[in-house]
């Protein structure tokens, strides 16, 4: 049995040193991965950030959020492509929780 689609949450730091076309086409390349899979994406860009502590040598980064539905094995293949990509100081994927889950908590 197939496991259902959740909604997931990434944040992607990349690299400052990057023009504003090439932020732009990367985001799409993730984009596009995410909907050839039969995903449906929002993307946002955050934007020139400063970050808590160095890293990788950057202090600043370009902050990134796709929020996309999907699954462990959708989340596997993302997770495969942004190793590969040498553009990316961090990247964090957080499931987000349910509204009516959310209600029990509060």
């Amino acid at each position: 049995m197939k496991k259902e689609l959740e909604l997931y949450e990434l944040v992607l730091l990349l690299k400052f040193t990057a023009t504003e076309g090439e932020t732009n086409e990367r985001i799409q390349r993730y984009k596009d991965f995410l909907t050839a899979r039969g995903s449906q994406v929002m993307v946002k860009n955050q934007g020139k950030r400063s970050l808590a502590y160095p890293i990788q040598g950057f202090e600043t980064a370009t902050s990134v959020q796709f929020v996309y539905l999907g699954n462990g094995d959708l989340i596997k293949a993302l997770n495969v492509e942004l190793q590969r990509d040498e553009a990316i100081l961090r990247s964090i994927t957080t499931k987000l929780m349910d509204e009516s889950l959310s209600k029990l908590f509060t």
